[in-house]
């Protein structure tokens, strides 16, 4: 038996919408400044790029410092003061420093959000010498 001609109007006429939708994809980190795992010197800013545009104001980012030479058991610390912008191809947020970072380890924590508001967490760490 033959599906009635209207019910595969209606599936063809579903799928073309279906396809025509468009797809939403989160944003990954495609490359940051420091690398993730590096060790580095004079730090004063980072940067992060993403595999598509982002919100730079529901966008940003954490830095803390996870350890130091030469003190055993030390507090993670939370970095401030740095100022977030977002460049002017819409994918990389930098961050900018008020001062060189001090050696030590350091976690670096982001979020980006699309203007779809398609929302993607991450983090990573890096070393300072």
């Amino acid at each position: 038996m033959k599906p009635p001609r209207s019910a595969v109007s209606g599936l063809i006429a579903l799928l073309s919408f279906a396809a025509a939708t468009p797809t939403f994809a989160q944003p990954s980190l495609v490359k940051s400044t420091p690398a993730a795992q590096s060790t580095v010197s004079n730090v004063k800013a980072l940067t992060l790029t993403f595999s598509s545009a982002i919100d730079g104001p529901s966008s940003g980012a954490a830095i803390v410092m996870t350890s130091m030479p030469g003190m055993a058991n030390h507090a993670p610390m939370t970095v401030t003061g740095f100022k977030t912008s977002l460049g002017t191809d819409g994918k990389t947020l930098t961050l900018t420093l008020p001062r060189a970072l001090p050696a030590g380890t350091y976690t670096l924590s982001w979020h980006a959000v699309t203007s779809d508001r398609q929302r993607q967490e991450g983090k990573y760490d890096f070393a300072v010498r």
